[in-house]
């Protein structure tokens, strides 16, 4: 089950991991569009990360590889790739955020 309509405090639980989606869309004019969920787990935060990039909203790119190749690389196709960023805040909670650059 896929979480699609991306709405501010919408919680979904998918293999015993449960997220909250806590923003979408841009912070400000002409900026990048995130979208962010505070994710709470017992599960391992492999588990928890694989679950969120397939369900959450889905993403493959690590925000680190997208930093390391835009770097090496810089270009349009690059740069222009979503990526996402996934922190273990301890306890249980978790983390992420899926950042799709400004394209206008």
């Amino acid at each position: 089950m896929d979480v699609t309509a991306h709405i501010d405090r919408q919680t979904k639980t998918i293999d015993g991991v449960t997220f909250t989606n806590t923003h979408s869309g841009q912070k400000r004019a002409y900026g990048d569009s995130y979208y962010e969920y505070d994710v709470t787990s017992d599960m391992p935060a492999d588990h928890v990360e694989r679950v969120c990039r397939e369900n959450a909203y889905k993403c493959d790119l690590p925000a680190s590889q997208w930093r390391d190749e835009n770097r090496a690389n810089p270009s349009m196709s690059n740069h222009f790739r979503s990526h996402y960023q996934f922190e273990d805040r301890g306890n249980g909670e978790f983390f992420y955020r899926v950042t799709f650059p400004f394209a206008d």
